[in-house]
Parts: structure tokens; sequence; C-alpha cells
């Protein structure tokens, strides 16, 4: 177990086999000579006295309170910390204390913080993440942003065939989303459409990449095909 002392707060890793769990024991750190009763089943301590931590002859007063609490707790000596039985393992001060405060309002910043300023990034990545941002009021770039599509259609007897190409036009690799290619009268009215895979997943800068897909036995009316990102 770690015990730890209430007056420098020195660390010490004690064994549990020379403390009574119940009963608990008189201790002594060795670092500033503080004498307490540790008992590990109450989770609690009971200041006794300061002493040296040469351990000098209690006066008589002193050592009647010690042997009280001594007998109270069913053990008859104090355990010096320090010892093979409980070796110090270091010591926790303000300026330790303050780090450690410190680098946890870090890690909460960089848990909150991060996402909110890099959340293009994100959405990039992520492309679902867009709801989640949506959601609390934070605006986001679109993913397809900077990438261009154009289409070909053309109609066949018993067909309807679309080719296009995607090209990305900013001076950095871009994700690229799933592809909604849909169907239209003279009217611009959607008839049918199909989500398609991306042909590739990540599009250089400059690159281009192309598309087919071939609608079956399409309606009499469809005359024109559009395409955008997205898979709704």
């Amino acid at each position: 177990m770690i015990l730890t002392c209430p007056s420098c707060e020195t660390r010490y890793q004690v064994d549990e086999a020379v403390i009574d769990r119940a009963a608990g024991r008189q201790v002594r750190c060795a670092s500033c000579g503080y004498l307490w009763h540790f008992a590990p089943s109450l989770e609690e301590h009971s200041a006794a006295q300061r002493v040296p931590a040469a351990g000098p002859t209690l006066g008589p007063a002193a050592a009647a309170g010690v042997l009280e609490t001594d007998a109270a707790s069913a053990v008859s000596t104090p355990l010096d910390l320090g010892s093979a039985a409980a070796p110090a393992i270091g010591r926790m001060g303000p300026g330790l204390r303050g780090l450690l405060q410190l680098a946890a309002v870090l890690v909460v910043a960089a848990v909150v913080i991060v996402p909110i300023l890099a959340r293009n990034t994100v959405v990039e990545t992520w492309p679902e993440a867009t709801k989640v941002y949506d959601a609390v009021g934070l605006k986001t770039i679109a993913p397809e942003t900077g990438l261009d599509i154009t289409v070909t259609p053309r109609r066949y007897e018993g067909s309807f065939v679309v080719t296009g190409e995607i090209t990305n036009t900013p001076d950095r690799s871009r994700s690229v989303p799933p592809l909604r290619v849909a169907l239209r009268d003279t009217t611009l009215r959607e008839i049918e459409f199909r989500i398609l895979d991306p042909p590739v997943s990540t599009l250089a800068p400059g690159a281009v990449a192309r598309f087919t897909t071939v609608f079956d036995h399409p309606d009499i009316t469809a005359t024109d095909a559009v395409a955008r990102f997205g898979a709704d």
C-alpha cells in the first residue's frame, strides 16, 4: 500500500503484512519524525506527536500517550517508515503538486479546445463529425470544399450512363467523400439517385479522379444528371 506522511507528504511503499488492516498501527515518518496512528480499514489517521527522526526516548507523559494508543490498537511498537518494510518512494511537495495540477489543466484544454480549433481538420478526416459540430452551433468548412465535379450524361437504349471527374483545386491533398448521382427530367426534378463510393480516398493537389455509374432501365423522362458530395 502507499502511505503518505500527513506532515511532510513523504510517501512510502508499505508492506501490508506489517500493519493490521483492522486495528492499524503507529507509524513514524523517517523524513520528519512525525508519529501517527494509521488504520487501513478506516482510511484515517490520528496524530500522536512529532518526534526527532532518530527516535529519541519520549518523555513520561508522551510515552504514556503512545502506550495508550498502542493498547487500543493492539500494536505495541511503532513502525519506522523508511525501513525495508516501508521504503520511501518520494515526496509530493508544493512544486510537484502545482505541476500535476497544471498538467491536468493542459490535458483538459487539449481534450476540449483542440477539437474546437481544429474542427475543420476533424471534419475532413471524419465527415460525420459535421453533425456533431452543427448540433452545438459550431460552423465548419465542408470536407468537399475545393473539390469540383463535372458530369457527362449519356442516354442509351435501356440505360443511362453518367461519367464524371473530380478535380482537387487547392494546394493540398483532400479526402474524397461519397458521391450522390441523380437523374433529372426537363424541369430539373430528381427522378432517381444512387450513392457511389469515391473512386479514390484522397486526391492530391491538382489531381483528377474519374467515376462512372449506369442506371439500368431509367425513367423515360430522364434527360439529365447531376452529382454532388454526400450520402443523403
